[in-house]
């Protein structure tokens, strides 16, 4: 046995020990880090192992296809699973790295170097898919202008509307524009009573996509940051679950699916955070 096997073994009892937790998915992080930096062979079949562990499923596929040996029978069995998961999966899914206060103010500065407006209810769309990037860029069909940033998600008009810019979104002039909004103000917690606030969360932040209709979260009275995408395995490498299910919104039978779901699988959770208290919301639908 390698020295990368041994420590891949020891990362992975404590990544089951703690359930998924927090500092084991830091340190399996630093140990992909690790090992992409080395080309040595038994190297990078340990590091399909870590990729597929932390749902990295293109990129454990795409490894294993490079380094594996056809020959082998294990071998083709499990590139035909990686391959279904790559395909249907990609990287989309991946447990996220629990981020640092650095890693959080580097984001911060990059949001700032491309441009982007300050979203309070919606803090990182980039990160979220909300926006995409384009190298060529696109034109916004609000100002006309060419951007390199354009909104994805879902935006509800009479009229059709392929592209919009985050400058647009943000001063609210494609919603007074198209007649529109980016939240359906029916599909709100209760408990906001600013109209304000709801004046922004429809008209002036980016939405999300969700199986059903989208749904907003509320808390001390306010909207709270929508964050992204997540199942069980994501809530709890961001060490939220147990907050997640203190909510009086979900009954027990609910919390057990909470603690079930699996992100881009049938029942899909959406994260919220609370930004005066910083509690941690979630809402679900099925597909």
């Amino acid at each position: 046995m390698t020295e990368y096997q041994k420590t891949y073994i020891e990362l992975k009892k404590q990544f089951s020990a703690t359930d998924g937790g927090p500092d084991s998915v830091r340190a399996l992080y630093a140990f992909k880090e690790e090992l992409e930096q080395t080309e040595d062979r038994q190297a990078k079949e340990v590091l399909v192992d870590v990729y597929d562990l932390l749902d990295f499923k293109k990129d454990a596929y795409e490894l294993l296809c490079q380094i594996g040996k056809r020959s082998d029978k294990k071998t083709l069995k499990r590139l035909g699973v990686l391959k279904d998961y790559a395909e249907s999966w990609g990287n989309h899914y991946v447990i996220p790295k629990p981020k640092t206060p650095e890693e959080k103010q580097k984001e911060k500065e990059r949001r700032a170097q491309l441009g982007l407006p300050t979203f309070r209810y919606h803090p990182d769309p980039l990160e979220t898919g909300a926006f995409e990037e384009s190298a060529d860029g696109v034109v916004c069909d609000c100002c006309g202008k060419t951007t390199r940033i354009f909104y994805t998600n879902p935006f509800f008009s009479v009229e059709e509307v392929a592209y919009l810019c985050p400058a647009c979104i943000a001063s609210g002039e494609a919603a007074r524009k198209y007649d529109g909004s980016f939240q359906d103000d029916y599909s709100v917690d209760d408990g906001v009573d600013d109209p304000e606030k709801l004046d922004e969360l429809i008209h002036r932040t980016p939405g999300y996509s969700g199986w059903q209709q989208e749904y907003w979260r509320a808390h001390c009275g306010d909207y709270c940051a929508y964050l992204g995408h997540v199942g069980a395995r994501e809530l709890r490498a961001l060490g939220v679950l147990e907050g997640v299910l203190d909510d009086t919104m979900w009954d027990e039978e609910q919390k057990e699916l909470i603690q079930e779901s699996v992100n881009g699988g049938h029942l899909q959770c959406y994260l919220f955070q609370c930004l005066h208290c910083g509690k941690h919301l979630v809402w679900m639908d099925f597909d």
